[in-house]
């Protein structure tokens, strides 16, 4: 494996104990937005987290299927969950039926809440898709579902080089913060952070595959947060998961993200 560290170079980078992002070679893979147990019509299915797993497994399954795939072929599995016994007494047993003897690297966390309150879980999967990339560099980003959202469901990256970045938070280029108490403020400083990175990387931010946003609060995010993201990615979404949770490193960072993207 090829690997190499991505470094802006601001003084904040200085003695910290990780790499602002780092870049390797992939084959062909498949990154999803992360899938909950919404039905057709919007709503979230009824009965809880069984039937919620459920729908939520169906709905990655078929977004797999769409890049030609399989959810048993999946590498990585991140799930966040609102109710961990909910999850373990009702979860486990439906999403087993959709791998069956496979066993994905997976994590599960327990979030504050999700997107729709009703929410139980959200998973989003990474999934080593068949073949060995081919000809020239390229991303496919695509939907199976019309949900007229600011995020593709699926993202097929074909060679290339994959940047995967450190969340970002509200840091000055001195290591301060900025926008203290203000999300709105905060968000272009994340955003401009990665920005800033992507560009050392030569990537741009249409190159992202994948974002996960940490917020302590969906619905501040949502008002002050989202037009910022418009702004930045001007269309040109990644696969996305958003989640709530009650605290980040510093009580100061009312948000963290994190990008993976694709370069050729």
């Amino acid at each position: 494996m090829d690997r190499r560290d991505i470094r802006a170079e601001s003084p904040a980078e200085q003695g910290r104990g990780f790499m602002p992002a780092v870049s390797v070679n992939p084959g062909r893979l498949l990154f999803t937005a992360g899938m909950t147990g919404r039905q057709p019509g919007g709503s979230i299915v009824a009965g809880g987290m069984g039937p919620q797993t459920r729908r939520t497994y169906e709905r990655l399954q078929a977004i797999v299927e769409h890049a030609g795939g399989h959810l048993t072929q999946s590498i990585k599995q991140m799930l966040y969950v609102t109710d961990l016994d909910a999850y373990y007494a009702e979860g486990r047993a439906a999403r087993s039926a959709f791998f069956g003897d496979a066993r994905p690297a997976s994590t599960a966390l327990v979030v504050r809440r999700l997107a729709d309150p009703a929410m139980g879980i959200e998973v989003e999967v990474v999934v080593d898709l068949p073949g060995a990339a081919s000809g020239a560099f390229q991303l496919e980003k695509f939907d199976v579902e019309a949900h007229g959202l600011d995020f593709y469901q699926g993202v097929i990256v074909n060679g290339g080089r994959l940047i995967y970045l450190a969340g970002q938070v509200a840091n000055r280029p001195d290591g301060s913060v900025a926008g203290v108490g203000d999300l709105g403020q905060q968000a272009q400083q994340v955003y401009d952070n990665i920005g800033h990175i992507l560009q050392a990387a030569g990537a741009t931010p249409g190159s992202a595959v994948k974002e996960t946003t940490w917020v302590l609060d969906i619905n501040a995010w949502r008002q002050h947060g989202t037009p910022v993201r418009r702004a930045f990615y001007a269309g040109d979404y990644p696969a996305s998961t958003l989640v709530e949770i009650p605290g980040l490193a510093r009580p100061e960072f009312l948000v963290e993200i994190e990008v993976i993207a694709a370069v050729a």
